[in-house]
């Protein structure tokens, strides 16, 4: 059996970190499936994912093959059972949408060329640019089971539950993107009957007429002539209605592909997969219009047995755009079931074009990144290259996708980094998923913020501002500020219809612009009256998001906002601080001004009984290191500090910690520079190590034990070097250490005792402790143990 749970999951009784690669049979001859999985498990994986492709199993209307009778490659049966055959777990993804580069993006041709009516429709009823289906069209759903009740037939035997490899199946993939990237919903005529049923259970005719618009005498009267035909006078409401509606849109979609799925037997838990992460000029990758995604599928987080997972892409990750992953994994966390692990189900592992060129350590700090902050479960996408056969690749004959293993299994050189840390986690798995990071504040996710997917010629500039001040002043400005300032935070998703319970988040930062929705005012309001620390930044809102007058939190905190200046402020006693400017009409409780003539208040706090307001009316967009001291010195200002410490010399650390309830912990460190620091560290004031200097080397990171079990006879009371492989035997027990410096490892142990060698002196302490160094002369020491009973 198969259970999430306590943000874990549990296969056959057991907690497993998920650590998987991906693999596509359909591209690879089946005479060397065997070999790649085998190349995947010696990577440290315990699993393997792959797309099983409508469009390559059914080339002809009604001609299913999923056993290999035209084909080998097409023997699903055959290839599931190899993953069986090296005790791995599978993730199956049928579809019926893979895109996977696939011509159709999956979805056979014969459905799209035969079946125009069951296609997404623009306004002036034309397909879709890129082709795609309405997504609860009864034609596209008929051909949908069709193929679910086939697919489903070699699956369901081979669940985990049933005794076989597959533990999770992936319902469609990246549903709502095509719609987000062309900027062009469905008005297919089906599609628009649902939203006239959505309004017309959302509103009387009187409220709907008030809203939008009173020039019609019926909901449906709406739909069929003035949805298409957008006026200025009801654009903002009739967008933010769609946008809306589509949201519950995919979830209806999702729920009838898992209905049909348990028709045909399925019971592992389903994935839904969220997609976002992009490139900027070409070259770098950043995750800030991720969260588009996510508000784009969040409705579906509140369907049973389904859990969502992100894909990351975040290229090779720099110093500079780090946060992006902090800050994805934040917002994720925050809509997810509590449940659920941190999980990407499309995990870097390359890059679907050779631009950039990623380099090893983008995978090692990636990885080390995700699961410092939190992730339990990853799929690298791709793991293996191969070969599109059939003509189904959308971009010819070759699918390379820069991955760790090439198309004729040649290990690239990002499979060692991966490698190692697969090995690590194996070693670690028990004691790792038995801890949770630590956080010191929390920061506000508004998915209306990031439902920008659609604009027309009257909404694009209000979705414009907003892209502009949530890229400049959220993931450019004061998130960034707190992730380099090592203050970790948990998300917080605003559209949770309880209220915010203080006890559980004492703080909350929260990015606004100029609109925000009454109810989500009214909530934190509420959430200050009730004790609550706000932090608002860089302006208070006075619209909803239909752009209606709403000023509940300017009026709860009496307050004149004045014009924007563009300039310098001064933040206490740091001056010449560049930022854009929200002033007020404030003195009490100020705490920065404008650094004219003028001195207007730009930042102020104000008591509300046990609560208090914090208004930060600057937007900074982090160009120069002294703004990162400046929303460091705010947040110290209100008791927000970061657990770590580090010599004063050091810059640019990166540090989290996973705890445990028994105060167990591993320290996460990382190091994006292109050279290694030396630094001695202190978490919550106290000096770990023994005041040990640790080198963390350069474009890499350490993932250090401290109070934690390597066997249930073996305790490491703290350790400066990663142990990533372990042997047990009846009178021995052998571990190897990766060696980045002088290693000391501090053991406590009734039973085993740790043994010298040329590299390695043991200092026995008591009956019981062990201190171990390990001469750095050597990149991998072996340390062995003997059994002393």
């Amino acid at each position: 059996m198969i259970e999430i749970k306590n943000e874990k999951v549990i296969i056959n009784g057991k907690e497993v970190i998920l650590f998987g690669g991906e693999l596509h049979y359909f591209r690879l001859p089946k005479s060397e499936w065997k070999n790649r999985i085998k190349q995947i498990k010696a990577a440290g994986a315990n699993m393997v994912s792959t797309y099983i492709p409508w469009q390559f199993h059914e080339k002809t209307e009604g001609e299913i093959d999923l056993t290999g009778k035209s084909r080998p490659e097409k023997d699903i049966r055959a290839f599931l059972q190899m993953i069986q055959d090296e005790n791995m777990y599978c993730l199956v993804r049928p579809g019926p949408y893979v895109m996977a580069e696939i011509v159709d993006h999956g979805v056979p041709s014969w459905l799209i060329d035969n079946y125009d009516e069951a296609l997404a429709k623009n306004e002036k009823g034309e397909s879709h640019p890129v082709r795609l289906v309405s997504y609860m069209h009864p034609i596209y759903l008929e051909k949908t089971q069709k193929w679910y009740k086939h697919v489903c037939e070699i699956i369901a035997p081979l669940q985990v539950t049933n005794g076989g490899p597959v533990t999770m199946f992936q319902l469609d993939n990246e549903v709502g993107m095509f719609h987000w990237v062309t900027n062009q919903g469905d008005y297919n005529d089906v599609t628009l009957k649902y939203f006239q049923e959505y309004l017309e259970q959302k509103y009387t005719l009187n409220e709907f007429q008030k809203i939008l618009t009173d020039e019609v005498l019926s909901i449906e009267e709406f739909v069929q002539k003035k949805v298409k035909k957008v006026e200025e006078g009801f654009s903002f409401a009739l967008q933010n209605e769609y946008s809306l509606f589509m949201r519950e849109h995919y979830r209806t979609y999702i729920e009838k592909l898992k209905e049909i799925a348990e028709k045909n037997h399925i019971s592992v838990p389903f994935v839904v997969n969220i997609h976002g992460f992009d490139t900027v000029g070409g070259i770098l990758k950043r995750g800030m219009k991720y969260p588009i995604g996510i508000s784009q599928l969040i409705e579906t987080t509140k369907i049973e047995n389904v859990i969502i997972a992100g894909d990351y892409y975040i290229g090779n990750l720099e110093y500079d755009n780090y946060s992006d992953v902090i800050i994805a994994n934040a917002f994720t966390r925050s809509v997810q079931t509590k449940d659920q692990p941190l999980f990407s189900a499309e995990f870097q592992g390359g890059c679907i074009t050779d631009k950039p060129r990623l380099q090893p350590s983008a995978f090692d700090l990636i990885t080390r990144l995700s699961f410092a902050n939190g992730m339990n479960a990853v799929n690298y996408y791709m793991f293996v290259s191969g070969e599109n056969y059939e003509e189904i690749g959308l971009f010819g004959k070759r699918h390379e996708w820069q991955a760790p293993l090439s198309a004729n299994g040649k290990e690239r050189a990002h499979y060692k980094p991966i490698q190692h840390l697969g090995k690590m986690f194996q070693v670690f798995n028990d004691e790792l998923l038995k801890t949770k990071p630590e956080y010191n504040t929390h920061l506000a996710f508004y998915p209306d913020y990031f439902m920008t997917e659609f604009h027309n010629e009257y909404t694009e500039g209000m979705m414009r501002e907003i892209e502009q001040w949530r890229e400049a002043f959220l993931f450019n400005g004061i998130a960034k500020g707190l992730t380099i300032n090592n203050i970790a935070y948990n998300g917080y998703n605003l559209l949770e219809t309880s209220e915010i319970e203080v006890i559980k988040i004492p703080s909350l930062w929260v990015f606004s612009t100029k609109w925000m929705d009454a109810n989500i005012q009214q909530k934190l309001v509420n959430y200050v009256n009730n004790g609550g620390n706000l932090i608002i930044f860089p302006t208070i809102p006075t619209e909803t998001m239909k752009r209606i007058p709403c000023t509940i939190l300017k009026d709860f905190i009496e307050v004149e906002q004045r014009e924007i200046k563009h300039g310098f402020a001064i933040v206490e006693d740091m001056e010449n601080i560049a930022a854009m400017m929200q002033t007020y009409g404030q003195t009490e409780g100020a705490f920065a001004w404008t650094e004219d003539g003028e001195k207007d208040v730009v930042a102020f706090e104000k008591d509300y009984g046990n609560g208090k307001v914090v208004v930060i009316g600057l937007g900074m967009e982090l160009q120069f290191d002294y703004q990162l001291k400046a929303i460091k010195k705010i947040a110290n200002k209100l008791g927000i500090y970061s657990n770590f410490e580090f010599d004063e010399k050091i810059e640019a650390v990166d540090a989290f910690a996973r705890i445990s309830e028994k105060n167990g912990k591993f320290i996460f460190l990382h190091n994006f520079d292109e050279y290694e620091k030396e630094t001695s560290i202190s978490f919550e004031d106290k000096l770990l190590f023994k005041g040990k200097k640790l080198t963390i080397p350069p474009r890499s990171g350490l993932m250090l034990p401290i109070q934690v079990k390597l066997t249930d006879d073996i305790f490491i009371e703290y350790g400066s070097g990663e142990i990533f492989e372990i042997e047990k035997r009846e009178n021995e027990i052998k571990v190897n250490v990766k060696v980045i410096q002088d290693e000391e490892f501090l053991f406590t142990s009734s039973k085993w005792a740790p043994q010298e060698s040329n590299c390695i002196k043991v200092e026995k302490i008591d009956e019981i402790q062990y201190i171990v160094n390990i001469n750095k002369a050597e990149k991998v020491a072996e340390l062995k143990f003997v059994n002393c009973m």
